[in-house]
């Protein structure tokens, strides 16, 4: 996920997307989670929660936490791109970083390909049906929709695999939005995202926020579990409860894995309907066929992305009382 999901997400927009809720409820859980163990003295002895409690429902106490939470938010929002590539598995060159990923890698393509012989041998199961009991027909059903379900996960190509479940989902919807036309997600979405009706951009841009949302949910949310470690390790029964933070970060990866489904299906539809707007943009006559389409957008692709020996052939609008700037069509 590269210049086109930071293109969506406005990293680096207005100053008042700093304080959306991107920003500010995971920052808010943060200092209002340090807060409580400070407060209730966890560092130097048994924590007394009630002594915690008191400090929390303080007028003053609770404007000084709004206040460090959206400090908190606008100092790391600019690196929230940077943080979602580091949950998808873009971890660096260094050596150890490398052979960490090489193995998570490894790791998805055993389970994928364990997946896909699962599903058929359920399928060839199920050719025969005829001979099996209803009890074991449906057990092959289930198997082969779960597999199916789970092999949606991972990208096109093993080539293109990644260390990371998040990062395979949006690699997948990267490498097959648009490929049935001959484009490229990466290099076109910006370009469609210019010219699609405000409703569908929204629409992709909420998506996209909900993402943020959960990835910087679960980094908050790891944080605060080696808080509480660092500030319970010492008090028995009571390092349990950094088990609250844990949960939540495993809940909103898995929900951002979920939502990163719903947000890829989300651009490729946008490209799906308003390629065409594009092509009117761009001065493209509008392709007959889909082979035709794929044809032009292969030198459309590589013109976009500057290269100086594509070529294409423009159909410019006649100017009849109408904007010379306006696209054709339109």
């Amino acid at each position: 996920m590269n210049g086109f999901s930071a293109a969506i997400s406005g990293v680096g927009g207005a100053i008042g997307r700093y304080f959306s809720l991107v920003s500010f409820i995971p920052s808010l859980f943060l200092v209002g989670f340090t807060f409580t163990l400070i407060k209730s003295g966890a560092w130097v002895g048994d924590p007394n929660w009630a002594k915690a409690g008191d400090a929390l429902t303080n007028i003053g106490n609770l404007a000084l936490l709004t206040l460090i939470s959206i400090a908190l938010g606008v100092i790391v929002h600019p690196i929230q791109f940077a943080m979602v590539q580091f949950f998808e598995g873009y971890w660096g060159t260094g050596k150890l970083r490398q052979r960490v990923r090489v193995a998570r890698i490894r790791h998805y393509l055993k389970r994928s390909t364990r997946q896909f012989g699962d599903l058929i041998s359920a399928e060839t199961g199920l050719a025969d049906s005829e001979n099996l009991s209803l009890e074991v027909k449906i057990e092959l059903l289930s198997v082969a929709a779960e597999n199916e379900r789970l092999l949606e996960g991972y990208p096109p190509d093993d080539d293109d695999m990644m260390p990371t479940r998040l990062g395979n989902v949006l690699r997948k919807y990267e490498r097959e939005a648009g490929a049935q036309y001959g484009l490229d997600a990466t290099t076109i979405l910006e370009h469609v995202a210019q010219v699609a009706p405000v409703q569908r951009v929204e629409y992709v841009r909420d998506q996209r926020q909900l993402l943020d949302l959960s990835v910087r949910m679960t980094a908050t949310s790891i944080l605060a579990t080696f808080i509480a470690i660092a500030f319970l390790w010492h008090d028995g029964p009571w390092l349990l409860i950094a088990l609250v933070p844990y949960s939540i970060a495993y809940l909103s990866y898995r929900g951002a894995v979920v939502v990163a489904h719903a947000y890829g299906s989300a651009f490729s539809t946008m490209i799906d309907l308003d390629r065409f707007a594009l092509y009117d943009y761009l001065r493209l006559p509008r392709p007959r066929t889909t082979k035709a389409e794929q044809r032009t957008n292969a030198k459309l692709i590589g013109l976009i992305n500057h290269d100086p020996r594509s070529s294409l052939r423009y159909r410019h609008p006649e100017i009849t009382g109408s904007s010379s700037t306006d696209p054709p069509g339109r």
